[in-house]
């Protein structure tokens, strides 16, 4: 039996899974430093990796190569890091191959972690069997990833299907953390959510004014109930977030939209309306592009980086 050793890079969480040929064996989750680079961090990787082993007994040999997600621009041909965005910001100057050499002798693919994510489901999850499909995963920020005919798209630069986010749904919007002016992720993501509600004019005539956290789960309950403010601020969100898998869709051209992140614990409030919106306004000629939930919104990358460790040795 031959294993694998996958790495999903957070911002938050760092998780680092044991995996053979589509099955996690095992995974452990360490707090991720990402203010202080990541060359300060692969110390805990390295304890993390080998309590992996010794915990399942597994010697060094039988481990075939890491795959290694990362939250920026990888370029997956040299499976090195290009460009970071506010967190481990050194990560482009660090020679990873080398890092795993030097430590396990074992070989490392990189890639972006919306496009691990995506060959993980795929390979193994809700993408299975389809050739064409687009990822997308509605967090903090809104990350995508783009399959057609089978092959990742990555374009010259590697960011090609990577941008999602980053569709300009609001051409008067809010000034984006890309520098841009209204993308999706400016109208609609956590981050921008605490904003867009307190300005809502009737924000303090609304019973969200008295959540601690203004995040989506709170969002969704108070529209359940019939708060209004709550009400128009989902919708808005549903709308953005509808024009940018539209435009997804008019780009593309996939069979399914595959959606992931900690907004789809709502699915069943979240995904109907979504699934109207796109079905009334994208141009499909040949019929309805599906809107499905990941099946493995929490570990993904774990299972694709297994899969691009396989498929890059042809194992």
């Amino acid at each position: 039996m031959k294993y694998t050793i996958a790495i999903d890079l957070g911002g938050t969480i760092i998780k680092i899974g044991l995996l053979n040929n589509g099955q996690l064996i095992d995974r452990i989750e360490i707090k991720a430093q990402s203010a202080t680079g990541l060359v300060n961090q692969l110390p805990d990787l390295e304890i993390a990796i080998n309590q992996l082993l010794i915990i399942n007994d597994i010697p060094k040999g039988e481990v075939i190569g890491i795959g290694f997600s990362f939250a920026g621009l990888v370029d997956s041909s040299k499976n090195r890091i290009l460009s970071t965005n506010q967190k481990y910001d050194d990560a482009p100057g660090i020679d990873l191959v080398g890092w795993a050499k030097e430590k396990w002798d074992w070989p490392l693919f990189a890639e972006n972690d919306a496009r691990m994510a995506l060959l993980g489901e795929w390979q193994y999850g809700a993408g299975l069997n389809c050739s064409d499909l687009v990822m997308v995963t509605l967090g903090t920020g809104i990350g995508t990833a783009v399959l057609i005919g089978g092959k990742l798209l990555k374009g010259k630069h590697f960011q090609a299907g990577n941008l999602g986010g980053h569709l300009v749904v609001n051409h008067r919007g809010t000034l984006c953390t890309c520098g841009n002016i209204g993308c999706v992720e400016a109208e609609a993501s956590t981050w921008r959510l605490p904003s867009l509600l307190k300005e809502h004019p009737r924000f303090n005539n609304s019973s969200m004014k008295n959540e601690e956290i203004l995040d989506f789960k709170a969002l969704i309950d108070h529209s359940a109930k019939g708060d209004q403010v709550a009400v128009e601020v989902l919708d808005h969100c549903l709308s953005a977030w509808a024009a940018a898998f539209i435009s997804m869709i008019h780009a593309f051209d996939p069979e399914i939209i595959v959606i992931s992140g900690g907004i789809m614990k709502s699915s069943s409030f979240i995904l109907p309306p979504l699934q109207k919106k796109v079905n009334e306004l994208a141009w499909t000629p040949w019929g309805k592009v599906k809107l499905v939930e990941a099946k493995f919104p929490d570990s993904a990358a774990l299972y694709g980086a297994d899969y691009l460790v396989r498929s890059s040795l042809g194992i």
